[in-house]
Formats: structure tokens, sequence, C-alpha cells
């Protein structure tokens, strides 16, 4: 996270000091009847069948409106952030989109990122230049709250002083939530805590921890492992098979490394459940899970038959457009964008107002949307309360159960 925050900070200085025209205060407003909305999401690697749909569905919430709201024209960028080679976040591209946006004067808003990381990145770029960001995912908690947060969270996000960010996905606190009471539904008494390097991530696992014990639950050990590929844990597996636990839950992002993991544990121990994250909830790893049984990860996806009539409607015009059979991150994409739009007609004559759009966005209360009806806290945090639960099997991620997080 150091990483990331220093380059974050060093671009923003650049900026300030005139090198790039997007300073520390907000930029100037667009002003005339074209608007710009630009769309950050890993385009390659693991995450992105899932970032795919949600491009997808945010072009279908525009091209709906025929790309117009009133009298303004509305156009779409979609940007990628993630390495052509490795697939993985890049900082440097997430950093560029931002940039890239923020330079627009004809930008209205920004939808991104997928990863907390990536947004880590854009935020404080996309704050500076005063416009409105609204993220399908991204649920660190530093984000929006300093709740088990980094030093200096949130605050370090928003260098205008104002809020301007919101998301959609309920953020760590609700999947920590989940998790538990998926403990609680598969008769988890004792558990074995595993993580990874990933700062972004740690939160989520001091959150599980802490509701694990109040309700029972003997956390036996939080251990950090070695992430990326190319690793073996027979000592860890050796603890955690001398340990003895119900269940074993790894709350990295690094996926060779839960590979690998997994892997070594059933080899070792075929009864031992074993738990991950929304890190997780991706074919990329799915599909390399052999003997999955007793596999569950969380996820902010839920089953097509637990949102509103009209999702399934959005979904059936998105096949008929796109073809494929999209999961509800086409629904997160879709929402996002009808966010920002009906908020552009809410706004009137002041739709290519970046503080209006702003100060509306940050009102939003019991809207009825394709996810189910939700408000905005200040703060940016979505109400949305259901969080899933997949379990793999034959190498697929299967919907298994949802738990209530409010």
């Amino acid at each position: 996270m150091r990483g990331l925050c220093v380059a974050a900070a060093a671009a923003l200085a650049a900026l300030a000091a005139g090198c790039g025209g997007v300073g520390a205060s907000p930029a100037v407003e667009p002003g005339g009847k074209a608007l710009s909305v630009y769309s950050s999401q890993p385009l390659q690697g693991p995450n992105a069948p899932a970032a795919a749909e949600v491009v997808n569905g945010e072009k279908l919430a525009l091209a709906q409106v025929g790309g117009h709201i009133g009298s303004f024209a509305v156009g779409y960028v979609s940007l990628d952030d993630a390495n052509p080679v490795s697939g993985r976040l890049d900082p440097g591209a997430a950093e560029s989109n931002a940039e890239m946006a923020a330079r627009d004067p004809m930008t209205i808003a920004y939808l991104g990122d997928f990863d907390s990381a990536a947004t880590a990145v854009s935020l404080p770029l996309i704050n500076a230049a005063g416009i409105p960001q609204v993220s399908p995912a991204s649920p660190y908690e530093g984000l929006t709250s300093g709740l088990d947060a980094g030093q200096d969270e949130p605050a370090r996000f928003y260098p205008s002083g104002v809020r301007t960010f919101a998301r959609l996905q309920p953020g760590d606190p609700a999947q920590a939530l989940a998790q538990v009471r998926l403990m609680g539904s598969l008769h988890v008494h004792t558990l074995f805590m595993l993580e990874d390097e990933d700062a972004f991530q740690r939160p989520l696992a001091t959150l599980v921890a802490t509701l694990a014990r109040r309700e029972g639950i003997s956390v036996l050990a939080q251990d950090t492992i070695a992430s990326g590929s190319g690793q073996h844990f027979a000592g860890e597996v050796e603890k955690i098979v001398r340990a003895h636990p119900d269940a074993v839950l790894y709350t990295g992002a690094s996926i060779p490394a839960a590979l690998s993991m997994w892997q070594e544990l059933r080899a070792a121990d075929r009864d031992v459940t074993l738990l991950g994250t929304s890190a997780l909830a991706n074919e990329a790893f799915a599909s390399q899970v052999a003997d999955a049984t007793g596999t569950y990860i969380t996820t902010p996806v839920l089953a097509p038959g637990l949102y509103p009539p009209r999702a399934a409607r959005v979904l059936a015009d998105y096949r008929a457009k796109f073809g494929g059979s999209p999961d509800a991150y086409a629904l997160y994409g879709y929402e996002a964008m009808s966010l920002v739009l009906d908020t552009i007609r809410a706004a009137g004559a002041h739709g290519n107002d970046r503080r209006a759009i702003i100060s509306r966005l940050l009102k939003t209360r019991e809207r009825a949307s394709v996810l189910g009806t939700y408000s905005l806290e200040p703060d940016g945090e979505t109400t949305l309360s259901p969080y899933g639960v997949d379990r793999i099997a034959h190498g697929q991620l299967v919907f298994y159960s949802a738990f209530a997080t409010r």
C-alpha cells in the first residue's frame, strides 16, 4: 500500500505544481452541453470477465437513454487499469486513467475502479479535480471510513477536503459479517486465519477476527503467508493440521498463493472447511481448484432471483445486446451509470456542474435500483445489505446462500 500511496502523492504534488493541469482545487466546470463519463476497469487478467460485464452494463444504461440526458449529450470512455503482461493491477495505468479524466473539461463522472488498490491511486486525483466518482466495487474500508484503516485514512484520499466518492458494493464490514454468519451456518467453532501481504485486505482480516471472537468462534491463529507464484507452504500446512481447526479462512488477494495453499491443505486434510473472500470470487481461481468440496467464497454477487424484477429485464437486454450469460456484475455497471445519469437529470440546468452532481449524488436516498433499494451515506458507503456466498463445484462458482449484513 505504501508504494501506491507514494505514487498517488507524487502525482498530486506534480500536478499541483503545474505539470499536468490538475491542481489541488476543483478543475473548471464542464459548462457546455457535451459531457464525458470515464470508466476504469481491469480489462485483462483474473477480474477481466467481471470487469467486462461492468463495462457492458455501463454501456447498456447509456444506450437506453440514447446518449442524452435532457439537453446534455453524454459520451463514454472505457479505460484499462491492468498490466497487459501480468493481468494484475498496474498502478501507473490507474494513475494515467485518472489523469486523463481529470484533464478533460467535459468529464462529469468517473466510474471506477474495480480494485481497491486502483481506487486508492485514482481517487486523490479525481477528487482534486472535483469530479464525482462511483465505484461498482472497491470494498476497502479506508476509502470511506477510518475504522481499521491505514494512517490518515480516509482523509488522504480527499485532498480537496470534500467527499466525492461512492461505492455500490457493500464494503469490508459487510463481507466480514457475511463470513462470520457463514461460519455459524457451517457450525465452525475453531478458525485458523491466513492472509497475504496485501495491505488492502488486512483490515478485512481484522474485522473478521473481531466479529468471530464476539460470536464465540475461537481464532487459533492469524498468519501471513508469502504472495506470488512458486510458493510452497509445507510448514504452514503442518501447523494448521496440528491445530485441527474446523475451518481455514484466507483473506489475501494473491490467487497463485491461495491456489498453492488450497492444494497443499487438501492433500493434508480432506475434511477441513476452506473459506475465501471476494478477491478469489473469479473463474481464474475456481477453475484451478481441484477437489474443492467444502470450499466457500464470499461474493457481492447474488443469485438472479434475489434481485428486483427489473434486474431480469436488464439482464435480458444485456444478453440481446452483448450475448453471453452475465452475472450481477453487469447490474453493478448498469446501476453505476444509471445513478450518474439520473443525478444529471435531477440537476436540471445544472447537470454540467460537478459540484451540483456531487452534492446530489451523496444525498441519494431510498433509490429503487436493479440492485435493490439503497441509500448512500454521507461518507459514500452504500446501504445495500445482502452479501452472497459461492461454493466451488467442478471448477465453477455455484451460488450457495446470501446473508443480511445490517
